[in-house]
């Protein structure tokens, strides 16, 4: 992103687009009266309840309870930033953002990236290019043989890189681009003339995405049938750290798996960029990959921005294992900085000396998804791997695997899951007592006693909230719908409505929506200005389900105005009959000797307000 997007340029395109024709991208809409209905994108379900309105571009699902506006809804669906979003949307629409100036620095910064990114698209195009030519046919052949066609190709942007030492760096210097910009992406390095010779020779080639879709590096694989003369070249080659490319902050296939890892909740982490494309084609397409590096924290940071539940699809040896081991290092890393604390972290069980694409070509699609599924929570994993090895035959044996294990689960901050797997994984798998187990833990440190995590976890009620204040299910349900009156038809309000105040709204919530739609300015200003109003996401939530909620009481546009009017002067009724109530009590403490002009003023009030009363439950009958 280049610099703060100008924030006129954000409300106009919010105002501009089309929510339909982006929601249509996910999911099939169809018109319901003003709005559009479909199914809902973010949960799984049969029935449409999942809302897009053009007026104001927002969406609401009445079944999951997802609501926002048009850029909430790609942040959502696609896992972004807002700025993301903003730009995203931006390109769809053909809208030129604007962006507040810049440093001289900030200025350099972007200048760079915007010339960095422009030579590896095109690099990128070269080796596209160069896999579906003549040259490119070994490239194909060897795609062909591990299972994958022309679809995959195009998904994921493959490439090929010729067996020559310059054929890229030719190509790019002579469509203009500078030398050094090449050698600054890694494509290029200087040979021992001056001139320049391509890092990627003969491989398949896979670019690189960042979250943007911006390609920032590659990575290469040898092909058997080519011929690298004497020098035998490494199976896997990537890109070398650059200025757009950091192998511990990058991920193999973000913008292809964004969505689904959205959509699943979940994301599938494997080793290798084969690995993901054959989970792809499997109906995995929440797979991405590492890049030659172990999963880290700021790998998890990434993936926390879309999806809490993270499977680990790691090589079925002991690397793997390692491997699982120091993402969950990083998980831990990650809490502590207060980021990631809901991470989910799993581990595919696989086969030894197997890997994902090894599985999938075993059990098939659906044996897979049973075992992604049933993954096995990271400390079990790491439990049993240690046990797995030990020499539980002797009695010092079993101390010493007890032992290492109970260091494991210290590593766990959850003290139900750590008594949990004391219980199941450490003394059923070591074969012994749960009591012994739990005093030798306490001996090294580690507590299993359940009930200070109970303690801490107690949640007192957030302070000033009135919960004895009870609102009846008919009363809460009049207050809903002459608030969706409101919003919907504020054309058919009566002059009663000017009447109220948030004080005639007894529910906790209805009394909020009120109170920031009398604040926003009333019934008829724009929707949108009372959604920025409200004090949270949840009170705008509730805002666009109303804004959106089908009243089939008001369907009818003949019975319609009768019927906002009736519950407008119910809600006023209801207020008046509470205060007749208040002055009967006031009688009740009067004195008819002593307190006699206090006591008919009280009456005359009282007698005024039985007769407006009954004037407008009359109106409402």
């Amino acid at each position: 992103m280049a610099g703060r997007i100008v924030k006129d340029d954000i409300e106009d395109l919010r105002r501009q687009a089309d929510i339909v024709a982006v929601v249509g991208d996910y999911t099939t809409l169809k018109r319901a009266g003003k709005s559009h209905k479909g199914l809902c994108p973010f949960h799984t379900e049969r029935t449409p309840s999942f809302t897009v309105t053009q007026d104001g571009n927002f969406f609401n699902c009445f079944g999951c309870g997802a609501s926002g506006d048009i850029y909430d809804f790609l942040m959502r669906i696609e896992g972004l930033e807002f700025p993301e979003a903003v730009e995203q949307l931006a390109r769809r629409t053909g809208f030129q953002l604007r962006y507040e100036q810049m440093t001289a620095r900030e200025q350099r910064e972007v200048g760079q990236r915007s010339r960095l990114v422009a030579v590896t698209a095109a690099a990128a195009e070269f080796f596209t290019e160069q896999l579906f030519s003549d040259e490119g046919e070994v490239a194909r052949d060897y795609l062909r043989g591990r299972g994958f066609g022309k679809a995959e190709a195009r998904t994921f942007d493959l490439g090929y890189a010729p067996n020559r030492w310059d054929a890229l760096s030719l190509a790019l210097t002579d469509k203009g681009f500078p030398a050094e910009d090449l050698i600054t992406t890694g494509l290029s390095m200087r040979n021992d003339r001056g001139g320049l010779r391509d890092r990627f020779r003969g491989r398949l080639v896979f670019p690189i995405h960042d979250p943007g879709g911006d390609v920032i590096g590659f990575g290469g694989r040898v092909l058997p049938e080519l011929d690298y003369g004497d020098f035998e070249p490494p199976k896997y080659l990537n890109s070398a750290e650059t200025p757009l490319y950091k192998k511990t902050r990058v991920l193999y296939g973000v913008p292809q798996a964004r969505p689904e890892i959205v959509r699943a909740e979940q994301v599938l982490v494997c080793e290798g960029y084969t690995d993901v494309m054959a989970l792809n084609q499997a109906g995995f397409a929440n797979a991405v990959a590492t890049c030659g590096t172990a999963v880290g924290t700021e790998h998890l940071r990434m993936i926390a921005r879309y999806a809490q539940r993270v499977v680990l699809a790691f090589d079925g040896d002991a690397a793997g294992v390692k491997a699982a081991e120091r993402a969950w290092e990083a998980a831990r890393e990650l809490r502590s900085d207060g980021q990631g604390s809901a991470l989910d972290l799993r581990v595919l069980v696989l086969p030894d000396k197997s890997d994902p694409a090894d599985l999938v070509r075993e059990v098939g699609a659906e044996g897979l998804r049973t075992a992604v599924d049933g993954a096995t929570p990271v400390v079990p994993f790491v439990v049993r791997h240690h046990l797995g090895t030990a020499d539980l035959t002797s009695e010092a044996g079993r101390i010493k695997a007890l032992r290492d294990v109970i260091e494991v689960l210290g590593r766990e901050p959850d003290l139900d899951l750590r008594r949990e797997w004391a219980r199941t994984e450490v003394a059923d798998g070591i074969g012994m007592s749960y009591d012994f187990v739990a005093r030798t833990a306490a001996r090294s440190g580690v507590e299993l006693d359940a009930h200070e995590g109970i303690a801490t976890t107690r949640r007192a009620a957030p302070a000033g909230r009135n919960t004895g204040r009870v609102t009846s299910p008919p009363r809460a349900r009049l207050e809903r719908a002459v608030l969706r009156g409101a919003i919907q038809h504020p054309e058919l309000l009566p002059d009663e409505w000017f009447e109220l105040t948030e004080d005639d709204f007894s529910h906790e919530t209805a009394r909020a929506l009120a109170a920031t739609l009398f604040g926003a300015g009333g019934a008829g200003v724009p929707l949108q200005l009372v959604i920025d109003a409200a004090p949270n996401d949840e009170l705008r939530g509730v805002l666009r389900a109303l804004a959106l909620e089908e009243d089939p009481e008001t369907e009818d546009p003949e019975i319609a105005p009768a019927v906002i009017v009736g519950r407008v002067r119910q809600l006023l009724a209801n207020r008046l009959q509470a205060q007749e109530q208040q002055l009967r009590e006031t009688l009740s403490q009067l004195n008819h000797a002593t307190d006699r002009e206090r006591l008919l003023a009280v009456q005359r009030e009282l007698n005024a307000l039985q007769q407006r009363r009954r004037a407008l439950t009359a109106a409402v009958e």
